[in-house]
């Protein structure tokens, strides 16, 4: 599943660096929805045990296979495609929000005032400042 969801990534134009590492952000936020849904169906105790587990995997692989434990869990007969689903939202929602920034950009870049001051807004915040790697 991996090597797919990274080919769709770099299908947006981004190196294998870049493709990588995006696809480490959405297996990050993946695994949060993953245990928001764990989250709902678990008692605090189950939850400790299954993060005690996680802190202690031995390596990638064992990592892996509890994840996949948890999913299914969560999601049963299903847990595979409904895993895969939540990527693929995850790349979509990343493709759209591209694509409104795009458009958003060359409204601003055509003279459109609105736009000029989301962009101008948009460039004091932190999480810019973050990106762009200014303090």
């Amino acid at each position: 599943m991996k090597e797919e969801l990274i080919a769709k990534i770099k299908e947006l134009g981004m190196s294998d660096a870049e493709a990588e590492e995006l696809f480490h952000v959405i297996a990050g936020e993946t695994l949060n929805i993953l245990f928001k849904d764990l989250a709902e169906k678990s008692t605090d105790e189950e939850l400790t045990v299954i993060e005690s587990r996680i802190k202690e995997a031995k390596s990638t692989e064992h990592f892996e296979t509890i994840i996949n434990e948890i999913a299914v869990t969560v999601y049963g007969a299903e847990a595979q495609s409904e895993i895969k689903n939540i990527y693929l939202d995850l790349l979509d929602s990343f493709k759209q929000n591209i694509e409104d920034a795009k458009a958003l950009i060359e409204r601003a870049n055509n003279g459109d005032v609105e736009a000029q001051k989301v962009l101008e807004a948009a460039k004091q915040t932190e999480t810019y400042q973050n990106i762009m790697g200014q303090e």
